[in-house]
């Protein structure tokens, strides 16, 4: 406790507040880009949502041509 103590004492006004202003900085700066992070991810799921749904529609329309050729006796 004494040793910390020691510590603060030695700090002057000016380096405790260019100290908290970095902390500051570092805050907000690590949020924003947790921020943009999660924008990416939420923008990457809806790809993938939309790029599953089109696999789902092409593979019903491939499914759909199968069977007219095999009506048709093509193989």
């Amino acid at each position: 406790m004494l040793k910390q103590q020691i510590m603060f004492d030695t700090l002057t006004q000016y380096e405790v507040i260019c100290l908290f202003g970095g902390l500051i900085a570092v805050y907000v700066k690590l949020n924003a880009e947790v921020l943009k992070l999660k924008a990416r991810v939420m923008s990457l799921e809806q790809t993938n949502t939309e790029v599953k749904d089109m696999l789902t529609t092409l593979l019903s329309a491939v499914n759909e041509v199968k069977l007219l050729l095999a009506t048709h006796g093509i193989k």
